[in-house]
Order: C-alpha cells, then sequence, then structure tokens
C-alpha cells in the first residue's frame, strides 16, 4: 500500500513538473521507483524529427529518450536514435567522459574503429557536441553508432553530460538516419540564464 501511494505521488509529482515546465528546452529531473527505492531520471529535451516518433515505452523502461522511424518499434527499426543525460556533479569535463566511452568501446569490441567527426554547432552558442562514430563488426545488435556528446547545466546551475546516439543494425540504416541525428543536434537549445 505505502509503494502503491508512493508511485501515485511519484507520477503526480511528475505531471505537475512536466506541465509546469516552461516551452524551452531544458533538463527535466524525474523521479521513479525502480527496485523499490527512488532513482533519477535526468530527461532532456530532443525531439524527433518528421518521420520519427518518441518511444516512450522502452525509453521509461532503459532511463533514456528514445526514437524510432514512424511505424516501427525500438527492436524492428534498423536505427534508433536515443538521448542521454548524466549529472555531472564534479563539472568534469565533457572529455573525460568521452575518453571513459571510448575505452568501454575498446574493452567491449576489440575491433572498433574510433573516428572523429565535425564537432556540431550548437544554435544557442554554448559548447558544441563532439562527434564520433565507433564501427565494431563483431557487434551483433549495435555494430554501428554516432555519439555526440555536450556539456550543459538546468536551471538551477547543475551540471549534466548530455549525448544523443545513433545506433544502427548497418551502415546503410546509420546512412538514411544520420540527417535526422544531425537535424537534433542542431536544434537541440537549452534556455539561456
Amino acid at each position: 500500500m505505502i509503494l502503491h501511494r508512493l508511485r501515485l505521488g511519484i507520477a503526480a509529482a511528475s505531471v505537475l513538473a512536466i506541465a509546469g515546465s516552461p516551452a524551452a528546452a531544458e533538463i527535466e529531473k524525474i523521479m521513479r521507483v525502480c527496485d523499490g527505492k527512488l532513482c533519477p531520471f535526468f530527461k532532456t529535451s530532443f525531439t524527433p524529427r518528421d518521420g520519427w516518433v518518441e518511444d516512450k515505452e522502452n525509453g521509461q523502461r532503459l532511463n533514456i529518450l528514445g526514437f524510432v522511424p514512424r511505424g516501427q518499434t525500438f527492436h524492428s527499426a534498423g536505427a534508433i536514435i536515443y538521448a542521454t543525460a548524466r549529472f555531472n556533479p564534479d563539472k568534469k569535463p565533457v572529455d573525460a567522459f568521452i575518453e571513459t566511452d571510448q575505452a568501454n568501446w575498446r574493452q567491449k569490441a576489440r575491433d572498433v574503429t574510433i573516428t572523429r567527426r565535425d564537432d556540431v554547432a550548437r544554435a544557442n552558442g554554448k559548447e558544441p557536441f563532439r562527434n564520433f562514430q565507433y564501427v565494431a563488426p563483431s557487434l551483433k545488435a549495435q555494430p554501428f553508432e554516432r555519439v555526440a556528446t555536450t556539456s550543459d547545466t538546468d536551471k538551477d546551475g547543475n551540471a549534466y553530460v548530455v549525448g544523443l546516439i545513433l545506433t544502427a543494425k548497418s551502415e546503410k540504416a546509420l546512412t538514411a538516419a544520420e540527417p535526422t541525428f544531425l537535424g537534433m543536434l542542431k536544434a537541440f537549445e537549452f534556455p539561456e540564464d
């Protein structure tokens, strides 16, 4: 009964937070129940482009903001795009997160090729997205990825590392989804403080 009330309270708080949020882009903190305790989910404000839709069910399950081509599912799509926001209380530079991410890639796929792509400037002039491509033929599920990473703060000055990831089952699917991925990056903004 207590857990049920807690869930209702969290759901109500989440609805109020969403309803009261300004229209401008920002990171939203949502508290959810996971494994019987409260867990924060930091939701970014990326929005789907034409022909793509948000996959809310899988996004909530995985604590991401996920997008799939209209008419496809998270599991059937040749490519998906998802966004993450990680709390960065120590305000570490984005490069530190990228180095860790790349080390993890090299451990899980020894054949990975990592290629630096052009940075993507943000429309509001803040720190650009650092953009990398990962190709790991030995990985069956996600052998092709584009990962763009930046840092930002929420309206209270809390620091975050924001990522947008395009993951694909084939190079053809990656190439087809790339304009959507780049469009989402270029449109991403946080409100000016």
